[in-house]
């Protein structure tokens, strides 16, 4: 075993090449994951992913390992998000995401970091391991759900409209739990015109959105104003939604204090498939 001890930001590494480690690394993943350059482009977009504030294991110009950090805010962050971790078959248990934290958070620290976010699966014993080890603690368990839309609902006097513009102040204030990195407000923006947001609309008045990204059909966001609730709204944009992309479609990351939700996304065809946590680091 080639053992790994050069650890680099990944200024300089072209989406290719991340593109074909992530794959690499995550070939046996519990769920399959395979990321094109351009998807790759796009999930770095919306998460504004940093190679200046990732970090990497490398073999002379090989990169062996990897976490890919997002910035809250530029140009001096608060907080990171791991949006990707993995290390390549051939470099595993030589405790590399340890070691690169261990070599980076004095760095970030410096660099005024107070906070570092990241998900991970429930199932996943030698990940949450790793992280516990270098310093991550269990902040809330997320569910997450897929499925084909089953619902058949249409209330009377909804109409339904895409948005380029939305009233983003007005429909946060339809949320009940504060959303992880890759599903806040944020990431919807950058990641827009990826992720389209269609409005649910009565008398004139915006009663609910939903918000996906077309080509993976991953909701992003789905909320009904409190007052407007259990009169079918949510089901008629789920409804909508799905004739407009068709095939099955995806949420992540609903957190297990909201499981109204969950009961509402089951009931419509979406059944839950994984658990994950949210772990932070505070510094």
């Amino acid at each position: 075993m080639i053992f790994l001890h050069d650890f680099r930001d990944l200024q300089g590494q072209s989406t290719e090449t991340l593109a074909h480690t992530f794959n690499e690394a995550f070939s046996d993943y519990i769920v399959p994951m395979h990321l094109t350059p351009s998807i790759l482009e796009v999930k770095m977009k919306a998460e504004n992913l940093r190679r200046e504030w990732s970090m990497g294991a490398f073999n002379g110009n090989s990169l062996g390992g990897f976490v890919l950090h997002g910035v809250n805010h530029e140009p001096d962050p608060t907080v990171l998000y791991n949006g990707g971790t993995g290390v390549i078959p051939a470099y595993r248990g030589q405790h590399l995401i340890q070691k690169m934290y261990q070599h980076f958070i004095p760095h970030y620290q410096d660099k005024g970091i107070r906070k570092i976010y990241l998900e991970v699966i429930s199932s996943n014993l030698p990940a949450i391991k790793a992280y516990t080890n270098s310093g991550f603690h269990k902040m809330r368990m997320f569910h997450c759900y897929k499925g084909t839309v089953t619902v058949h609902t249409t209330t009377p006097g909804i109409s339904i409209r895409e948005t380029d513009a939305p009233e983003w102040a007005v429909l946060s204030t339809f949320m009940d739990m504060e959303p992880s990195w890759s599903n806040a407000v944020a990431s919807i923006k950058r990641e827009y015109p990826a992720t389209g947001t269609w409005e649910a609309v009565l008398d004139g008045q915006v009663v609910g959105y939903i918000s996906i990204h077309k080509e993976s059909k991953r909701i992003r966001n789905i909320a009904v104003h409190p007052d407007f609730r259990r009169r079918g709204i949510g089901s008629t944009l789920l409804q909508h939604v799905s004739g407009i992309l068709g095939g099955p479609m995806s949420i992540i990351n609903i957190d297990e204090k909201n499981p109204e939700i969950g009961a509402f996304l089951e009931k419509s065809g979406l059944p839950h498939y994984l658990s994950q946590y949210e772990m932070a680091i505070e510094m």
